[in-house]
C-alpha cells in the first residue's frame, strides 16, 4: 500500500471541489435522509479533527531538548514532521488538507439535497395528485 502523501490529499481535495461543483451545476440530486447521513459522517469526522487539530498545534513548536547537536536536530526533525519539511508533508498541512476536502463535500451533499427538493417540487406541481 502507497503511503499517504500531499498529491494524495490534494487529489482528494480537488475530487471533493469537483463533486461540489458538479452539485451546483444540477448534475446529481440526493434525497434528504441519504444526504443527511453523509452529512452526519462527515461532521463527525470534522469534529474528530478539529479536536486533533488542537492537540497537534504543540508539535509546531520546538522541543526543548537541549543545545547539542543532536538535541537541536531532533527537535528540528519533530517540527518538520508536524509542518511539513524534507521529505514528509507534515501531520499539521496534511490534517488542514483532509478538512477543506471534508468541507468541500459537506457542500456539494448539501446542494444535492437542495436539487432533488426543487426536482421533487418541480414534480408534484406538474403531476399534482
Amino acid at each position: 500500500m502507497d503511503a499517504l502523501n500531499m498529491q494524495s490529499i490534494k487529489s482528494m481535495t480537488a475530487n471533493m471541489a469537483s463533486l461540489k461543483q458538479s452539485a451546483a451545476s444540477g448534475g446529481f440530486a440526493i434525497t434528504e435522509s441519504g444526504a443527511n447521513a453523509y452529512i452526519q459522517a462527515i461532521d463527525n469526522a470534522l469534529d474528530s479533527l478539529g479536536d486533533v487539530m488542537g492537540r497537534t498545534q504543540v508539535l509546531s513548536q520546538a522541543t526543548p531538548l537541549g543545545t547539542s547537536p543532536d538535541g537541536i536536530a531532533m527537535s528540528k526533525y519533530n517540527v518538520e514532521n508536524a509542518t511539513g519539511g524534507a521529505g514528509t508533508i507534515g501531520v499539521i498541512p496534511a490534517l488542514q488538507e483532509l478538512t477543506k476536502a471534508l468541507t468541500e463535500a459537506r457542500e456539494a451533499m448539501e446542494q444535492a439535497k437542495r436539487n432533488y427538493q426543487n426536482v421533487d417540487a418541480a414534480h408534484t406541481m406538474q403531476y399534482p395528485r
